[in-house]
């Protein structure tokens, strides 16, 4: 196990691995796409309150998902990175930053659209609503702070420390709408009961999206990391190989 965890750390093997898993993973998140938003967008029936409304749910639910996610893996990166000084870990946290500072931004924007349908208003400063809000600004702040460190050792640190102390909103995310009385709804349970509040039809294709959504960020997150190894290893040999190589095709 240690064996592998320390060829997982090894740019240049990520590197090869990932190609080899990036046109599965991009066919499947087409399949998966393709189904659930057909699924969601032409066979949910319409809710008896919230109407059309209900198919907002198809976008948000996944994206809000990811951003939470997102502080997690940036987090567990980051401890990575200060306990073991892996590089790889260090770049897949920077790359975590703008993938879950676009997810975050998404969900506030789907969740606004979806508030003034049901609460007639598109922000309020609602718990679940307000501590999301917080974690935007903490990505933003971990990309700003990245940004104004020259030592890139330094702001690696910087980073890993304000991830992990970042990662405490999370929870308060997640159980904010148990602990307070707040207008967001609490998660819905998932029920194979056709007469439950969310029948197949409708979780279904929820659970679709996400998955498919959670593909998409992998995807991201792969992408993104290999410009990054590209970036930082581009005086190492194999790099300098491996340009040559594209040049002659």
């Amino acid at each position: 196990m240690w064996l592998w965890f320390s060829k997982l750390g090894s740019p240049r093997w990520f590197y090869e691995l990932s190609s080899k898993w990036l046109p599965w993973l991009y066919a499947l998140m087409f399949v998966m796409l393709g189904v659930g938003l057909v699924w969601a967008l032409l066979f949910v029936p319409a809710d008896y309150q919230q109407g059309q409304t209900i198919r907002i749910m198809y976008v948000h639910v996944p994206v809000a998902s990811i951003s939470l996610a997102c502080f997690p893996l940036m987090a567990i990166a980051g401890t990575i990175t200060l306990v073991w000084k892996m590089k790889l870990a260090d770049m897949v946290a920077k790359s975590v930053a703008p993938i879950g500072a676009w997810f975050t931004g998404l969900a506030l924007a789907s969740g606004a659209i979806w508030g003034d349908q049901i609460w007639g208003t598109w922000w309020a400063w609602d718990a679940r609503l307000t501590s999301l809000l917080i974690q935007f600004f903490l990505f933003v702040g971990v990309i700003a702070l990245r940004s104004a460190i020259e030592s890139p050792d330094a702001a690696a640190k910087a980073c890993a420390v304000l991830a992990i102390v970042g990662a405490i909103n999370v929870p308060i995310i997640k159980y904010s709408v148990e602990w307070w009385n707040t207008l967001h709804q609490p998660a819905s349970s998932i029920s194979f009961d056709a007469v439950a509040p969310n029948p197949p039809e409708i979780w279904v294709p929820l659970v679709i999206m996400i998955l498919a959504v959670y593909v998409f960020f992998a995807i991201s997150l792969i992408l993104r990391t290999r410009n990054e190894i590209l970036q930082r290893e581009r005086r190492a040999q194999w790099v300098m190989d491996l340009v040559a190589r594209d040049q002659q095709k």
